[in-house]
């Protein structure tokens, strides 16, 4: 029940405007609430984390609330950034309310709601720490297959025109592809994550370390059918997410989704090599190759003009050109601030003073994730960044350097490549602070962090003896959607009852 109550959670949240709007992110901070209050008050054993990460969501989840500490009203004026706005206080405030004490961010309620938003992806991070292997995989499975149907709304989008009831009344969106969300960009990050995961998902049966010895075991799990019924779909779905964006037009979109592609043929192989030859590195690459050339053929066919004319030279020129000025302007507003920061989500409400030059209009975010955390948060923002960076490149490694090339280290390095072009989009958007792309951003790290089969390793000897019943009992509550020769494979390497299994309800 756990299980499928955080699915339907992790599914729900893109349905609605991403979950960019008031009312559908309170109830996935509601909801979030409740999943931490099940990870800490119910399973009480302890997370298995990096130092550095739990540090940086230290830094992220409690100096928001510093900076909603009230501070003298003399105090508060000295702070670096603070003085114009005291000087309106002085000036136009009632009489008394200048000498009032204020909390250190310019828009506390702000800060306030900024920090409850921060809830929905830390638990998704803490409860995938806490499923089982299988339950994690039939999780990917879930998310690719959703992830597909976006796809797949998107496009209808674009085939049935301006006027279509598939855009769910987003006129701003007529002509590309949006899906369920309202901006085609943050769609695009979405729909680049899932592909690494995608590819590591069909190159999941093809780990080395089992040969024949399994092949009798699995043939009872799944017939041949089932096995290509499976693969066909997440073929099928990873067509209609790279089809779906050529189709947003987004430029940091197609540009990250190439370069997660990249990753996935070199790294998610690099574990496989060392057993049994090169077919592994073969069928992956042939995997990425067909993907790209039926997309590529599908997107020729329905018509590649209206996206070429956004590779032009001079509209990428247009663009750079704006988004530089807007960097420009939030480095100022940044060092005006330091070291405080002017308080989280706060942007939209400080930036305007800093608006300067040969741009105008209303600028609600920096279109750089790190840019926009540096001005609201300070010096923590780059503090956080970089242990979050570092915790993401060491676990990485680790995965890499593990021996046995087990098939959940796979997923693990899938879900690591999978956040890669999210991390990048993240210097040319604000992907990130939609609620949906934060809360799949969060599950992945949890996949990529989650101790997996290793706690094995770590059990005691007694309990490794009963190995050969943990297959039968997983299998046995594992759904019809796990039966399938890659699938199934993972409860092979699942740990017995009590040595280290993470599943709950």
């Amino acid at each position: 029940m756990f299980f499928y109550s955080f699915v339907f959670f992790l599914l729900l949240a893109p349905l609605y405007k991403a979950g960019n709007r008031p009312l559908p992110l309170m109830l996935l901070e509601l909801a979030a609430v409740g999943f931490l209050f099940v990870v800490a008050g119910v399973h009480r054993q302890p997370l298995s984390l990096p130092r550095t990460l739990w540090i940086a969501i230290g830094v992220l989840l409690g100096y928001p609330l510093v900076q909603l500490l009230p501070l003298p009203a003399s105090l508060w004026a000295a702070l670096p950034g603070h003085a114009e706005y005291a000087t309106v206080l002085e000036k136009f405030a009632a009489p008394g309310v200048a000498g009032v004490s204020r909390a250190i961010s310019i828009i506390p309620s702000a800060t306030e709601a900024g920090w409850l938003a921060l809830l929905p992806p830390l638990a998704c991070l803490l409860v995938v720490l806490r499923l089982a292997t299988s339950q994690v995989a039939r999780l990917l499975l879930l998310m690719t297959v959703f992830a597909g149907l976006e796809g797949f709304l998107g496009l209808m989008q674009v085939g049935t025109g301006g006027d279509s009831i598939f855009y769910l009344r987003n006129s701003q969106a007529y002509g590309t592809a949006v899906g369920t969300f309202v901006n085609r960009n943050h769609l695009a990050a979405m729909l680049a994550m899932t592909l690494p995961l995608i590819v590591g998902l069909l190159v999941f049966g093809m780990r080395p370390g089992r040969g024949r010895r399994h092949r009798k075991k699995l043939r009872l799990l799944a017939a041949g059918s089932e096995v290509l019924a499976q693969r066909g779909l997440l073929f099928a779905s990873a067509v209609m997410i790279l089809l779906c964006l050529i189709f947003t037009r987004s430029r940091a979109g197609i540009a990250t989704t190439v370069i997660g592609l990249a990753f996935s043929s070199i790294v998610l192989v690099k574990v496989r090599v060392s057993s049994e030859g090169s077919s592994a590195n073969t069928y992956a690459n042939w995997i990425v190759l067909a993907l790209v050339i039926v997309a590529v053929m599908l997107a020729a066919a329905i018509g590649l003009a209206p996206i070429l004319e956004r590779m032009e030279p001079e509209q990428l020129t247009l663009s750079a050109e704006g988004r530089l000025a807007i960097y420009a302007a939030t480095v100022r507003a940044a060092i005006e601030f330091l070291p405080f920061g002017s308080g989280l989500s706060t942007f939209a409400d400080v930036f305007p003073q800093f608006q300067i030059g040969g741009f105008g209009g209303y600028v609600d975010h920096a279109h750089n994730d790190y840019l926009q955390a540096f001005m609201e948060l300070g010096l923590a923002a780059p503090i956080a960044i970089a242990l979050l960076l570092s915790a993401y490149a060491s676990r990485i490694v680790e995965l890499l350097r593990r021996e046995g090339g087990r098939s959940f280290d796979l997923l693990q390095i899938a879900a690591a490549v999978g956040m890669l072009p999210m991390i990048l989009h993240s210097l040319f958007d604000f992907a990130l602070h939609m609620p949906a792309n934060a809360l799949w951003f969060a599950t992945l790290a949890g996949v990529m962090f989650h101790p997996g089969v290793a706690a094995r390793e770590r059990a005691p000897e007694g309990h490794r003896r009963h190995r050969s019943t943990a297959p039968k009992a997983a299998v046995a509550a594992a759904p019809e959607v796990v039966a399938s020769e890659e699938l199934a494979q993972i409860v092979e390497g699942l740990p017995p009852p009590g040595a280290g299994r993470r599943g709950a309800g």
